[in-house]
């Protein structure tokens, strides 16, 4: 018998459910909302949620709010739509089973008991509270969900990929898997396999024997060889050659291979552990990856979340390698400022925790001989691209209006801000941009930790402009390149002549930031008109079918049918 928690905002709909929940020897309470539900969970123990994602305004955050309760219910998901994006969405933030109406108190009877068997089933497993992970850090509900897949796998032998973008950890949790298996006594080997010859590939794998090829001049095991009894691990193995991917094949299937010029077949008892940061469907697709090989990888997929989709993760990851930092420099420990963090948690990381990490060494050093990490140590290119988020205030009268404390120039005397005047000042509005100005006094300085005369312990509200402060070109008098100071506010032109050049980044990082926003909005515009046909959008686009491939999966879009 199991508990079973129904939510539903119609009390017809609960009462239909519940008999055939009842009638297979479970308990049936229900709710009206998914906040009512997560309420309740945090002090009482439901075994299976039944939610119906039609009712909810973002199914994917009800499902991960629900499976991130104390008692990590399985959801079981109900809808009348069917839509496979919401479906996939859902899935991917932790919903068990969806079951599309219509459907009957059997297959509804069924799904819970399925799911409660596979509950019960992993309470014998190691949960991912008990694994060792390392510098795995975090405690969002994607993020424990591929812990969960961790826990699972490391008790298995099966073949597995993960699949995630550059930086996001895919060589940490290989190395998690190795660790919390059996195997974790032998070899884990990493294997680079955008570093390997395409002529000395099979050598490199299979091994060789004396004389083999010109250069041989011993014997030598090959990398399957060694991780007899261990792991082994194909980082970025999208980008091995197809003849290397025929011959891997055939060892994934035996597990067994001959070095070159061997007459014996050698056997290795490995465990394989699969990378890669490429769409291996599209690239099956294209002919760039074999599909039987392709087939044999996914018997296990982990897909590892980018780090813009678990932004609450941040702190914690940037307090573990900032105090890994400083111990590494030999300096005291640093504090991370609420102004930083929530400077880290603006920008998008498309570096993912590999950036953050390179982004948390610099700003340590800048922040040499200081206890606490302000924005101002952030590098100057990922500080223009967080005033950038801040970007999208109104202009008044062709001016804009910027608190008195503020910091508008970087160290040379340049705006950070790559586009528009508008852009850097709306930003300097963030707390923590304005404390290295150096006409400003020593109490501008932004203080540690919110305060409410501060602005800090919420995002900074708009403040009405002071009588007389902003007026027509004509009354500012923007030629001569001088701010009007009035009060507590400065109104700056929005673009004084003699000031045009200092409003620049260099034109390399302008242009990337412009071709992302261009590449994004075009390609939107592109699934839109295209209508799900792969082929109108080659044909609309221009472009060829390996480009186009790429530049979805970059922008993480997909067209229908593709």
């Amino acid at each position: 018998m199991g508990s079973v928690l129904i939510i539903h905002e119609r009390s017809d709909i609960c009462h239909m459910l519940s008999p055939a929940i009842e009638s297979h020897g479970h308990e049936c309470f229900s709710l009206a909302s998914c906040a009512d539900a997560v309420h309740v969970l945090k002090s009482n123990a439901f075994d299976i949620a039944i939610l119906d994602i039609d009712i909810t305004e973002n199914p994917a955050e009800a499902v991960a709010a629900l499976a991130k309760s104390e008692c990590r219910p399985h959801i079981l998901v109900i809808t009348n739509g069917c839509n496979p994006v919401i479906l996939e969405e859902a899935i991917r933030a932790g919903a068990w089973d969806v079951i599309c109406a219509p459907f009957t108190q059997d297959e509804l009877g069924q799904a819970i008991n399925r799911c409660l068997h596979h509950r019960r089933a992993r309470m014998g497993i190691k949960s991912h509270g008990d694994i060792k992970r390392d510098a795995i850090i975090g405690t969002s509900p994607c993020l424990e969900h591929c812990l969960d897949h961790i826990a699972t796998a490391a008790n298995s032998n099966v073949n597995i990929l993960i699949l995630g973008e550059t930086g996001t950890g895919k060589e940490l949790f290989a190395n998690a898997i190795h660790e919390n298996s059996t195997r974790a006594t032998n070899s884990f080997i990493v294997v680079d396999c955008t570093n390997i010859p395409r002529t000395l590939a099979e050598s490199l794998l299979f091994g060789h024997e004396r004389g083999s090829f010109t250069g041989a001049a011993e014997s030598r095991d090959g990398l399957f060889r060694q991780a007899d009894g261990g792991t082994i691990f194909l980082d970025e193995i999208g980008d091995l050659d197809l003849d290397v991917q025929k011959s891997l094949l055939r060892v994934l299937q035996e597990r067994r291979f001959r070095p070159l010029s061997s007459k014996k077949e050698v056997a290795s008892n490995f465990r394989l552990v699969a990378a890669t940061n490429r769409n291996l469907e599209g690239m099956v697709k294209r002919g760039e990856f074999r599909k039987d090989l392709y087939h044999r990888l996914c018997t296990n997929v982990i897909q590892l979340p980018p780090l813009r989709e678990r932004k609450e993760d941040i702190l914690p990851i940037a307090s573990y390698h900032v105090r890994q930092i400083c111990a590494e420099l030999g300096c005291e420990e640093k504090e991370i400022s609420y102004e930083l963090h929530h400077a880290l948690t603006l920008y998008d990381w498309p570096g993912n925790v590999r950036e953050l990490i390179n982004v948390l060494h610099a700003t340590a050093q800048n922040g040499t001989g200081e206890c606490r990490l302000y924005p101002q140590h952030l590098p100057v290119d990922i500080r223009a691209r967080v005033m950038l988020k801040r970007s999208g205030r109104p202009q008044t009268g062709g001016y804009l209006v910027v608190p008195e404390v503020c910091d508008c120039t970087s160290g040379d005397g340049s705006f950070p801000c790559p586009l528009l005047p508008q852009a850097a000042a709306s930003a300097c509005r963030t707390p923590g941009f304005a404390s290295t100005h150096p006409h400003l006094p020593a109490r501008d300085v932004a203080q540690p930790g919110p305060s409410a005369d501060s602005g800090l312990a919420a995002p900074p509200q708009e403040r009405p402009t002071p009588k007389g402060l902003v007026g027509s070109p004509t009354e500012h008098k923007p030629g001569n390149g001088f701010a009007h100071i009035e009060g507590p506010y400065i109104t700056l032109p929005l673009a004084p002549e003699n000031a045009i050049n200092a409003q620049l980044l260099p034109l390399r990082t302008v242009r990337e930031l412009a071709m992302q926003e261009v590449e994004a909005a075009y390609l939107k515009r592109l699934v839109a008109s295209s209508q799900g046909n792969f082929q109108r959008a080659l044909t609309i686009s221009g472009l060829s079918r390996a480009r186009l491939y790429d530049l979805l999966s970059k922008h993480s879009m997909s067209i229908s049918g593709n």
